[in-house]
């Protein structure tokens, strides 16, 4: 199972520890974009290496997010229910765990990471998710590129643009 596919699963299990039993595609796939930022920010690397992150309406989105749900479907691990969604007007893709998730891939450091930033995540509502996602450096680049009138739709996100938090620079500086 790959690094994305045991995001995934984190992400739902950590959710239904906190009472929330499903998690909509729509965190599905800001979650892990906002999770691969903040390793950048924080870490000084990417989280996910076997995702590309693209310019969509509604923000950024991964062809491997949806494929790595697909297969955790198929494979028994989730389960997706369309439901009605009156706050917004469309249906709700709902995905839960449908079986107890298999031991993962992740180191305590990993852990502690995913732990510290999905408290922080899992409760906001969905405007207040897209409104952190569109926060974001690489988010941020391709709007100031759309304002010049370019369409880009579909583009890649450039990752390049975020910045290394300080304190974390210090740190691995401090030891040199």
């Amino acid at each position: 199972m790959n690094r994305l596919s045991q995001l995934l699963l984190f992400i739902l299990d950590r959710a239904k520890k906190d009472g929330r039993n499903e998690l909509s595609r729509f965190q599905l796939f800001k979650i892990p974009y906002l999770l691969q930022v903040y390793s950048l920010k924080y870490a000084g690397v990417p989280f996910i290496t076997d995702a590309i992150f693209i310019r969509d309406k509604n923000g950024p989105i991964s062809i491997a997010v949806y494929d790595a749900l697909k297969n955790l479907e198929t494979g028994g691990y989730i389960k997706k229910e369309i439901k009605e969604n009156k706050e917004y007007g469309y249906p709700k893709h709902a995905f839960s765990l449908s079986k107890k998730i298999p031991k993962l891939d992740f180191d305590a450091g990993e852990t502690i990471f995913l732990d510290n930033f999905l408290s922080e995540l899992l409760p906001l509502t969905q405007a207040k998710l897209k409104e952190k996602t569109y926060a974001t450096e690489p988010m941020k680049d391709i709007q100031n590129k759309e304002k010049k009138g370019l369409v880009l739709k579909g583009a890649p996100l450039n990752f390049s643009t975020v910045s290394v938090d300080p304190d974390v620079v210090d740190s691995y500086t401090d030891e040199f």
